[in-house]
């Protein structure tokens, strides 16, 4: 998988109410991002070797790389002003 430096990334799996609040918070953030249901697109082992981890949700930045929903919580706070 190739990942554009600018972009955002969010990878989910279904049924995981933590996907679903990520996702929540970055569109009522108004931050753009890529969603990538990791089942759909089969990078379950790819995450895990190019991150680490795969746990869901994961955020990816061009600075950052964050598991979970509080990691994420966290960094958006941090860097980005909520709408």
């Amino acid at each position: 998988m190739t990942m554009k430096k600018n972009e955002v990334y969010l990878f989910v799996e279904k049924n995981n109410s933590e996907c679903e609040r990520a996702v929540a918070l970055l569109e009522s953030s108004g931050i753009p991002f890529v969603k990538i249901d990791i089942d759909e697109n089969s990078v379950r082992g790819w995450m895990l070797l190019e991150f680490g981890s795969n746990k869901t949700p994961v955020l990816a930045t061009k600075d950052a790389i964050l598991v979970g929903l509080e990691e994420i919580e966290k960094y958006l706070r941090a860097h980005f002003k909520h709408k």
